[in-house]
């Protein structure tokens, strides 16, 4: 057995790290990540959940970390990591807080899309302070009407001279309003497109403090409950050409390109989900007493924990595989939609169970499976919702 192996198996009898998808590099991340989460957000994320408390504190310790800039490119002030290192830090915190899971997946996932957009000019301004978590950047794709459908835009820009004005308005789009929140990301119709109902799309790197800009109220939210969501409307706001990200009438085609790796993102997060289900369930059917004994021993909590552990198994599975193929060149659309369907659909179930084992204490906001239920709900919709998933898997077969 390589050290690799031995290392995936160490520690907790329930790890589950496929020895053939993890190098001793990234379970030694895998370790680091941990090891903050549990010092630095889990003896308060009870509170903050109760409380609803955006933890803007700790923007500044997550950035020292460098997890904002995980892909980032070294060159601009990242790490330089692969898309599996970016799912296993994001499952390590989703396993613990899923509110600030949220923030630093938006946050890390703007890094890579502004790298993989943007001039060479405009990656050495905006990049090494999103790396360090300096400045955070929101992304507006999600409109109020549209939904799933992110090509049915209504936000439009044009042309005013040098410049461009933005109308229209985003939704659901998280991080606007933190201490460090300085930049979104819009995309906005720009021109006729292949078909009238699609217009062609460009991005822009549009600041939040620019005039003709209002953000709406926070929303209060199932899942996700200390994380800050809401809703940003434009209002002629002018913004100048060099605000332009990559090449215009091209933004949706690279959103697109972003979305479709960020469903493994999605799936890692329900995997940490999972996990942190198994990691509160275990501890309370080995404490808590029915009829005489420990609840764990009796056979209806036992095969249930047991079928958290095989739904473990193949969510963390399918999401690493879908992981490998994209670090190593292979197609992986359909495994990105496959891992996303399947594993937030099963973090949802695991959730369940995980409460009903728990009994009434599992009901209480303080508890770590009630924020874990909620937490699993928003999964199955981020990214594209189930039904946007089993339409892409079926169109990768031939059926339309």
């Amino acid at each position: 057995m390589s050290a690799a192996a031995r290392t995936a198996d160490a520690g907790s009898p329930v790890a589950i790290n496929p020895p053939w998808l993890f190098t001793a590099e990234h379970l030694e991340w895998r370790e680091k990540v941990r090891d903050f989460v549990d010092r630095e957000l889990a003896p308060t994320v009870a509170e903050r959940t109760v409380e609803r408390h955006f933890a803007d504190e700790l923007i500044p310790r997550i950035g020292a970390e460098g997890f904002f800039g995980v892909r980032i490119s070294e060159e601009y002030g990242g790490l330089g990591k692969d898309l599996t290192s970016q799912c296993i830090m994001l499952e390590e915190f989703a396993r613990v807080d899923g509110s600030v899971c949220n923030i630093i997946e938006a946050g890390s996932v703007v890094g890579t899309l502004v790298e993989a957009m943007a001039s060479d000019e405009q990656r050495r301004g905006y990049l090494p302070r999103l790396a360090r978590g300096e400045s955070i950047a929101a992304f507006g794709l999600t409109e109020p009407h549209g939904g799933s459908d992110a090509g049915n835009m209504w936000t439009r820009a044009r042309r005013d001279g040098d410049d461009w004005l933005i109308d229209g308005a985003k939704d659901q789009i998280s991080t606007l309003s933190s201490a460090v929140s300085e930049h979104v990301i819009v995309f906005a119709a720009t021109g006729e497109g292949k078909a009238p109902e699609r217009p062609a799309i460009t991005a822009f790197m549009v600041p939040l403090d620019a005039p003709g800009i209002t953000l709406g109220e926070r929303y209060a939210k199932i899942g996700w409950v200390a994380s800050d969501v809401r809703r940003i409307d434009f209002d002629g706001v002018r913004v100048p050409d060099s605000a332009v990200l990559g090449e215009p009438g091209r933004g949706y085609a690279d959103a697109l390109n972003l979305v479709t790796w960020a469903r493994l993102a999605i799936a890692s997060m329900a995997t940490g989900v999972i996990q942190g289900c198994l990691d509160a369930t275990l501890a309370t059917v080995r404490e808590r007493e029915s009829f005489g004994r420990p609840v764990g021993e009796h056979q209806d909590a036992a095969f249930k924990v047991s079928r958290i552990i095989a739904k473990l198994a193949v969510a963390r599975g399918l999401t690493y595989d879908g992981c490998y193929r994209f670090d190593h060149g292979h197609d992986y659309g359909r495994q990105a939609s496959v891992a996303k369907l399947i594993a937030a659909r099963l973090a949802n179930e695991v959730a369940f169970d995980a409460v009903e084992l728990a009994g009434a204490t599992g009901l209480l906001e303080t508890s770590a499976v009630a924020r874990l239920y909620g937490d699993a709900r928003v999964l199955t919709i981020g990214e594209g919702p189930e039904a946007v998933q089993k339409m892409l898997i079926a169109r990768s077969l031939g059926l339309r």
